[in-house]
């Protein structure tokens, strides 16, 4: 027996092992960041050198520029990591949960890595305002983005132009330019949110920075505000101005316009010269001008655009881990390392103190704008605004650039966008019914399909009932199987599949009629998410008709071009081994890659299909083909036109295979009987390949419609990840609904419908053709 003594003893010899297991104990950090234009490879390097001045930590630091997608189904799975730095996350809703860190506490009272000054006072002007709230700081900054008017240095030069200052002067620049035979500006039409920095420039210049947070949080009448419309004026009056195809332009095709001088001006962060780095032709000399300013405007004409990689902290209630965090970005916005970053991707950073000599050339003109500056707008907050705000705004912008609306016009519909937005607020439940004919009529075609084919079944199974017949075939030699059995068979395979398929579909269906942002406990909200999307949301409607088109023209062309092709080859054509391989090969890439490989191809100044047209226009000598010079396919009005052929290059080898396997399997004696009655063979095609292979046919019919109505890659990626209402599909309605802005519950809302379309419209195909088939 253990006396107390010895027990004492033993205790405390427990605490001390416990205390040095503690003392000696890692703590390990998980920090994804976007891996965009700057890479992660010098944040990998800061995790490295910060273990070794602290070796009881270590940094998990990875990323890539999907990392927001990866991020957020982590956040609505409640497993947050210690720290991220991603953009297009809902930070604000993040905020409002308490996930965040509130960062302001550490900046007021740690001192900077170095020890000489208190750490929120090494910051930059308007470095730390983006996510500067009434109750504290969420965000700490790194990258110091700066926007500006990159230009042709050399070009200016020979041509005796001076960077303008105000609006006046660069209208003038613009028409000078547009006569000397260049494009005067090259803007993103695909990443038409570049040129915001314009409209935030002229709204700045006549209201003052002060007025910058009423634009920011869409104030009750900001937007007919006769200076906001005087500067919407200003911004349209540029459009005449961009390069040609500008609709169609990439934001790295825009820039390429700039260094290959088919422009003399570009719109761009100040990511452009590290992005760009290599493709700087020998001997270009990059100049950088502030964006432009009103005469008469009241505000700071020095005043700058900023944006940054901002780094969050998660509130996951470990102190030693959230501690250890904080470390960390002291060390990363220390001065050795904010200098390490300039030197390394050449872009300026937040934190103050790094020598201009620190710049390359290409971006002394910047770093020299910056050092000049003493105030500054930060954009990156730009995400506070609620979601359909920002979609009105991506659709008024483009409207408004291609001439199709008003100043006023473009006014009108933001406020609308903002009302709308102010009284959902205080009437969570309300529902704006614009679309009640076709809302109703969309009800009443699914519950009339759904009454059909359970009349048709009930008829089916009455006349085998009335004929004696039983569910099984006749003479097949196969009983029915004993109920104990049959468990045994199948029950092991159905708990699988329900714990993994039908488990989470109701679950799903639950959802889709509660308020959730995965953040906070659901609520329940009836039939409001599908009243919202039937009744009120133009940007559904859009999407469905968006669907129908992929559903129905791609096949038109598809299955026509896929048969005669696998009929070719069937009937021997030469060199059919080897068209079977390539027609076969769009699909070994797999939708992502061969969208990467059609958006090159698309573009309009250096893109193949251009190119191809124009060549084939000169040895023809048609100027129509000679028109599609610099053609935007990639605009979101030719977007879908331009699927077309995508699909064709992508679905025509599958259907081809499946065709052919088909045709394979028919006995050749049908055909040497036909030819001996005299049957030609486009008769034979007709009279006996087609009825053979209808059932496949059925089948490749079925798989367009589903593909048809689940397209989202494609456009996702042609559309740089934010489509306008009219170019929206249900899929990417659904992946912008759920994780942009959060709101799970309408997003299981839409993929309710869209099981319902898929399974509804499948079965309208599968009916139809069998009735065809029957009567051949």
């Amino acid at each position: 027996m253990i006396r107390p003594p010895h027990l004492r003893l033993l205790l405390g010899l427990g605490a001390c092992l416990l205390a040095a297991a503690r003392l000696g104990a890692v703590t390990e950090l998980d920090i994804p960041v976007f891996a965009g234009g700057y890479g992660i490879a010098f944040y990998e390097e800061t995790a490295r050198r910060f273990e070794q001045a602290r070796p009881d930590v270590r940094i998990r630091l990875y990323g890539d520029p999907r990392i927001a997608d990866q991020l957020r189904i982590r956040l609505i799975d409640g497993n947050p990591p210690d720290a991220a730095a991603a953009a297009d996350i809902l930070w604000p809703q993040l905020i409002r949960a308490g996930r965040l860190l509130n960062l302001a506490p550490f900046l007021a009272r740690d001192r900077n890595w170095e020890g000489d000054r208190r750490w929120g006072d090494t910051f930059l002007p308007g470095a730390l305002d983006a996510w500067k709230l009434a109750d504290g700081t969420y965000g700490l900054p790194f990258s110091y983005a700066c926007w500006t008017v990159f230009y042709d240095r050399k070009f200016f030069r020979q041509h005796h132009l001076a960077p303008a200052v105000t609006w006046d002067e660069f209208f003038a620049l613009c028409e000078r330019i547009r006569r000397l035979g260049r494009a005067p500006l090259a803007v993103p039409g695909v990443y038409l949110r570049y040129t915001d920095c314009l409209l935030r420039s002229a709204w700045c210049s006549l209201a003052g920075a002060g007025a910058w947070p009423e634009y920011r949080n869409s104030a009750p009448g900001i937007y007919l505000d006769p200076r906001f419309l005087r500067s919407v004026e200003t911004w349209q009056r540029l459009a005449p101005y961009f390069s040609p195809g500008w609709q169609g332009l990439t934001h790295t095709a825009a820039q390429r316009e700039l260094l290959e001088g088919r422009a003399a001006m570009n719109i761009s962060g100040s990511w452009m010269v590290n992005e760009m780095k290599g493709k700087f032709p020998e001997g270009f000399e990059l100049g950088a001008m502030r964006l432009p300013v009103f005469a008469d405007g009241q505000g700071d004409p020095r005043l700058l655009q900023v944006g940054s990689d901002y780094f969050f902290v998660f509130a996951t209630g470990d102190r030693v881990k959230e501690r250890a965090t904080v470390d960390f970005l002291r060390f990363l916005t220390s001065r050795e390392r904010a200098e390490a970053w300039v030197r390394r991707v050449d872009s300026p950073v937040a934190v103050r103190g790094v020598p201009l000599a620190a710049y390359s050339e290409r971006m002394r003109d910047t770093a020299q704008l910056i050092e000049e500056s003493t105030s500054a707008i930060n954009v990156a907050a730009d995400l506070s605004q609620p979601p359909a705000i920002r979609q009105a705004l991506t659709d008024a912008r483009l409207r408004l650039m291609r001439g199709e609306i008003t100043p006023r016009e473009f006014g009108e519909r933001l406020e609308a966008a903002a009302e709308a937005e102010r009284h959902r607020a205080a009437q969570p439940g309300w529902v704006d019914y614009r679309h009640p004919v076709a809302g109703t009529l969309l009800l009443g075609l699914l519950a009339g399909f759904g009454g059909w084919l359970a009349w048709k079944q009930w008829r089916r199974r009455s006349a085998r009932k009335g004929r004696g017949e039983s569910g099984g075939e006749e003479g097949a030699g196969f009983a029915r199987l004993r109920p104990r059995m049959a468990i045994g068979f199948v029950g092991p395979g159905f708990l699988l599949y329900a714990a993994l398929v039908i488990a989470p579909g109701v679950a799903a269906w639950l959802w889709a009629f509660t308020h959730w942002d995965g953040l906070n406990p659901p609520r329940w909200a009836g039939t409001y998410n599908f009243r919202w999307l039937l009744f009120e949301s133009d940007v559904f409607w859009s999407a469905l008709a968006n669907n129908a088109f992929l559903m129905v023209v791609p096949a038109v062309v598809v299955v026509p071009l896929a048969l005669l092709l696998a009929t070719l080859i069937h009937r021997g054509v030469w060199g059919a081994h080897v068209f079977r391989a390539v027609f076969l090969f769009p699909n070994l890439l797999g939708g992502v890659a061969a969208t990467l490989l059609w958006l090159g191809a698309y573009e309009p100044h250096g893109g193949i299909v251009n190119a191809g047209l124009v060549a084939l226009g000169q040895v023809l000598d048609n100027d129509w083909l000679r028109s599609f010079e610099g053609y935007p396919w990639l605009a979101q009005s030719h977007l879908y036109w331009a699927l077309v052929p995508i699909y064709l290059w992508m679905a025509c080898g599958f259907n081809l295979i499946l065709y052919l396997a088909a045709m394979e399997g028919i006995d050749a004696q049908l055909y040497e009987a036909a030819e001996l009655d005299g049957a030609s063979p486009v008769r034979q095609f007709f009279q006996i390949t087609l009825p053979m292979i209808w059932e496949i046919l059925v089948v490749s019919a079925v798989f367009l419609v589903i593909a048809g109505l689940n397209a989202f890659e494609m456009v996702w990626l042609l559309t740089s990840q934010d489509p306008t209402t009219t170019a929206h599909t249900l899929g990417t309605l659904l992946v912008a609904t759920m994780f942009k802005e959060f709101a799970i519950g309408r997003a299981t809302a839409i993929a309710v419908v869209l099981f319902v379309l898929v399974f509804a419209a499948s079965a309208a195909v599968m009916r139809s053709l069998r009735r065809e088939a029957v009567e051949t």
